[in-house]
């Protein structure tokens, strides 16, 4: 039996499984979101929370801006580089290095649970499967979305 099996209560059944990006996978039964990260170790790491005790689920897509700024940063270290070669290079790398972060953080979908401190981040394989599956049970609003209601 798998650790996802093992936390569910009697009687339940996965309804649907989806992998992570870093490694692990998220099931959804009926009544619970179960999170399952390290599964490749021998101990891996199970969250198991209630669907009603779920507050928010937000997806973040990939930050066009912030890429946009990083790659302009790249540009202009490059271009400084005549100038002063070490301030130049710096500049190129700390813009390497963000625009590096923002593509790995693409996809990333918070899970805001009541009574916890902190959200639950995950790293879904397909985000938009991992939306459509989770779309019936809750209200799910994406980065995009909320910024378009925040302008109106």
């Amino acid at each position: 039996m798998t650790a996802i099996s093992d936390a569910l209560p009697d009687g339940e059944s996965v309804r649907e499984r989806l992998s992570l990006r870093t490694g692990g996978s998220v099931a959804l039964s009926d009544d619970y979101l179960l999170v399952v990260t390290d599964a490749d170790s021998d101990d891996p790491d199970l969250t198991r929370v209630a669907l009603d005790d779920v507050a928010e689920v937000t997806v973040e897509e990939f930050d066009t801006f912030l890429a946009v700024l990083s790659v302009l940063l790249v540009g202009y270290g490059l271009y400084s580089v005549r100038g002063s070669a070490l301030l130049g290079l710096a500049f190129a790398a700390f813009g390497a290095v963000s625009l590096y972060w923002t593509y790995r953080k693409r996809g990333k979908v918070r899970i805001r649970v009541e009574g916890r401190a902190k959200p639950i981040s995950v790293f879904p394989a397909d985000t938009d499967a991992f939306a459509e599956a989770l779309r019936p049970l809750l209200d799910i609003e994406s980065s995009d979305e909320r910024e378009d209601d925040e302008s109106a």
